[in-house]
């Protein structure tokens, strides 16, 4: 996903709580995980509007990496394997990345921006509500 639009490892472990969750209630939007996955991560319920907002583009230079596997499939051995860095500073939440999601000023005014990731959570968990 777009590394820049990720608020936090919370954001991106939410995301697949929720996913996983909705594969196993049969009640996914998605044909795959990684797409549920990318789909709860954005907030949205539409996949073509998930897809635009969190997934990969031309301009993307970021990424934030999800492996969706038994717990001993270690990360450093899929990064090493393509060729990455892992640099978890880049998944930190910021003012910049929370208006990047879609959380409004004024959503923020309301609660201040030391709740964004919070506003972003939310936003994660609404989606199975949206979906309905």
């Amino acid at each position: 996903m777009d590394a820049d639009k990720v608020c936090g490892v919370d954001h991106l472990n939410s995301a697949v709580l929720h996913a996983r969750r909705a594969f196993e209630r049969q009640a996914n939007v998605a044909n795959t995980l990684g797409m549920e996955v990318i789909l709860y991560a954005s907030g949205e319920r539409q996949i073509s509007k998930a897809k635009k907002k969190m997934g990969l583009h031309q301009e993307t230079e970021r990424v934030a990496l999800v492996v969706l596997g038994p717990p001993d499939a270690g990360i450093d051995a899929v990064l090493r394997r393509l060729e990455l860095r892992r640099d978890d500073a880049l998944l930190e939440c910021s003012l910049a990345k929370g208006l990047a999601f879609g959380i409004g000023t004024a959503e923020l005014g309301t609660v201040g921006e030391d709740h964004l990731t919070d506003l972003v959570l939310e936003k994660v968990a609404f989606v199975e509500v949206l979906k309905r």
